[in-house]
């Protein structure tokens, strides 16, 4: 790396420091302090990208990775600021912590380590990133160049031509921008954004196109009224309206840029919630209402932003308008007229809102229905004449269709009189004065003023239609986006320091401890976890026994942080969740859930073994779950396999047996390499032989097992 950037790179220990100094450089709001690190670096590479996530997951935000190609760093760290880039110094692992670039692409702009931001070549930056891969193949470059006998400037070219295509296929982690989670608060992701200065923006945008346009009217208006319209009254009447052209332009490419940066953090905070979503919560409904709830969200998204957008840049014409209609002939008369029709509209899209629920209740029940019907159309087959299969179907379409056409009726009505309405009130509001002989600059002023409210009284009641749209809709995403909001409080709760994953207990302490757990249901009488207590030091293997519905399975899902634990006391190495931060805890205890609760995703097989891993995997982590396969029984599985471990698997791929998936669930909690491993009923699908040869390879792997079978 060139001694220029040596200067301003941080050291790894202090990658914490530079995510800091960067945040405040962005203006991103800091919800916690940085805290006290409690362990050095680790010396596994490996585990660098976890430990670089709990650092940013301590300061209340996240770092997005950008695993690329060697020849592709260059076009990735040019959409990636801001953004810690790790690279190579002269003292060793090193990160710099670039603003963003110039607008030419050619500069970086970079926080040193004193706090001070400096530029540098942005060829300089993306050479000290690939270095860190290149000196696999550095020395035999360096040899045939030098053989070459190539000039300096042809020499660079020629050495980096060689490099691209001898590491073409060699993937690194380019950059990790940083940036708020999904759950922090909104106002945090609105001032990330600058959300604030550009509505600013389109609002004068807005106040100047619509000046414009009125000057235009009164122009054209006096000149044609008075006689004078000559060459110079044209010219100027000409000059308006290309004024509004290029203005034009600037506010629908702001309002777009705008639009697309809010949906795409809607739909992060929607995905965030969905994963976030309580076990209990989540199963209380079918797939047909989850496929309810994406229709949903998609439609609240659209309603929201073409409602608000469209509300906003209305209120502004509505207000110059209202002003200019007060000084024209109109006069109060006119502001009268206006407020009484905006109130009638007000009272009509209330009144649309609960046909919109009532439009929307129908279609979400008939779709809920048909899924759920598709999914048991074989049991509807044995249990179910098809004869009677359309009577149930009949009256929700009849239903459904009684309610589409309540509210296309009044939308039709409603649209109609918000276009068509407003300005033969106004004119008429207007005749006094006309006929007491207003001048014809004010009149036509007064014209251009009814037809500029009239467009935007339309404009604002499309607006407030989506927007009461979007608030129905809401009802149906809310307990997603307050389980994005429930991770995001939890995940920024601010440790005082960051644990070690590398730490352990002392042999007199247990590794894992839960104290007087209690575990109840929403909604249910009793509770199935009652003072459950339980103890385990590091290398124990532990079973649990019990009899169905005596909440084995709820306490495991306890222990891995897949359900809140109610009341009382979980320990992991002597730290609760809160400190470990949920992550953090369930990146040291692996699980394989029992048979229903698992699942085989569509992709290869090296992606369902690797999923606790980074992606793509790494040769040494290939080789791991290859090794691991044949331990477990399925090296026959993987030879019969034509791609082997990128064999795709699942619904559109291969597909495994019941026991076959038992142990792709094994192998993808034991190459987690979690401190603590817990199998619920994971042999219950497997011989005695398969049994114990799975055992054997368990008992060999986990550092410490917990084991839970019935009696």
């Amino acid at each position: 790396m060139a001694s220029e950037l040596d200067a301003l790179a941080w050291p790894l220990e202090r990658a914490g420091d530079a995510m800091e100094a960067l945040a405040r450089a962005v203006r991103m709001p800091l919800p916690n302090p940085l805290p006290a690190l409690s362990h050095v670096v680790p010396g596994d590479p490996r585990l660098v990208d976890s430990w670089l996530d709990t650092g940013a997951q301590a300061l209340g935000l996240e770092l997005q990775p950008h695993y690329t190609r060697h020849g592709d760093v260059e076009r990735v760290l040019r959409r990636a600021a801001p953004a810690i880039v790790e690279v190579t110094s002269a003292h060793g692992k090193a990160v710099i912590a670039l603003i963003r670039l110039s607008s030419s692409g050619e500069t970086a702009w970079v926080v040193a380590p004193d706090e001070t931001v400096h530029d540098v070549p942005f060829s300089t930056l993306s050479a000290a990133s690939r270095a860190r891969v290149e000196h696999l193949q550095g020395p035999v470059a360096e040899r045939i160049l030098e053989r070459a006998g190539l000039p300096e400037p042809q020499r660079l070219l020629a050495r980096r031509a060689l490099l691209g295509a001898q590491l073409a296929n060699t993937y690194l982690f380019a950059a990790r921008t940083l940036r708020l989670p999904p759950g922090a608060r909104m106002l945090h992701h609105l001032r990330a954004l600058r959300a604030g200065r550009r509505l600013l923006l389109l609002l004068l945008l807005t106040t100047i196109i619509q000046v414009c346009v009125l000057s235009s009217w009164w122009l054209v208006g006096r000149g044609a009224f008075e006689g004078r319209l000559d060459t110079g009254w044209l010219w100027a009447w000409a000059l308006m309206g290309l004024t509004v052209v290029p203005l034009q332009a600037v506010l629908a490419w702001s309002q777009g840029s705008l639009a697309m940066e809010l949906s795409a953090l809607l739909r992060r905070q929607l995905l965030s919630g969905a994963l976030a979503l309580p076990v209990d919560e989540a199963r209380r409904g079918g797939i047909g209402q989850y496929v309810g709830k994406t229709f949903e969200s998609a439609g609240m998204e659209q309603l929201v932003l073409t409602g608000g957008f469209a509300s906003l840049l209305a209120v502004v014409d509505v207000l110059l308008a209202t002003s200019v209609m007060v000084t024209g002939p109109a006069g109060w008369y006119g502001l009268v007229a206006l407020v009484g029709f905006c109130f009638m509209l007000g009272v009509l899209v209330v009144r649309q809102a609960s046909r919109f629920r009532a439009w929307t209740d129908a279609r979400v029940s008939m779709t809920h229905a048909l899924i759920e019907r598709m999914l048991g159309h074989r049991t509807r087959l044995a249990q179910e004449q098809p004869e009677k299969w359309h009577e149930a179907e009949d009256q929700e379409l009849a239903h459904y269709a009684e309610a589409s056409e309540r509210l296309d009726a009044a939308t039709a009505r409603v649209a109609a009189l918000a276009k068509r309405g407003l300005l033969p009130v106004v004119i008429i509001a207007t005749l006094p004065a006309v006929l007491q002989g207003a001048s014809t600059a004010r009149i036509a002023v007064g014209v251009g003023a009814a037809l500029l409210a009239a467009r935007a009284v339309g404009s604002l009641s499309i607006g407030a239609l989506s927007l009461s749209g979007a608030r129905v809709l809401y009802r149906g995403v809310r307990p997603i986006l307050e389980a994005a909001r429930r991770s995001g409080s939890t995940s920024t709760g601010g440790p005082a320091s960051l644990p070690s994953p590398e730490a352990s207990p002392s042999k007199t302490q247990a590794l894992l401890e839960v104290r007087d757990l209690v575990f109840k249901h929403a909604g249910a009488p009793r509770a199935v976890l009652e003072g459950a207590s339980l103890s385990v030091r590091a290398g124990e293997r532990v079973l649990l026994e019990g009899p169905s519905g005596s909440g084995k399975s709820t306490f495991a899902s306890i222990v891995t942080g897949l359900r809140g634990q109610g009341s009382g006391l979980m320990l992991l190495g002597g730290l609760d969740m809160a400190t470990w931060t949920q992550d953090g805890w369930g990146a040291q205890i692996a699980s394989a859930p029992q048979f229903h609760e698992n699942h085989v995703v569509s992709g290869s097989l090296a992606l369902n073994l690797l999923l606790g891993r980074a992606w793509p995997p790494t040769p040494e982590d290939l080789n791991s779950a290859r090794i691991l396969c044949e331990e477990l029984g399925l090296g026959d599985l993987l030879g019969r396999m034509p791609s082997g471990l990128m064999q795709l698997v699942g619904e559109r791929g291969w597909q495994l047996s019941h026991g076959e998936q038992s142990r792709v669930f094994v192998a993808r909690a034991l190459l987690q390499r979690a401190r603590v491993v817990v199998l619920d009923e994971a042999f219950g699908a497997l011989d005695p032989v398969t049994m114990r040869k799975v055992m054997t390879c368990v008992e060999a792997r986990a550092s410490t097992l917990i084991v839970i079978a019935h009696p």
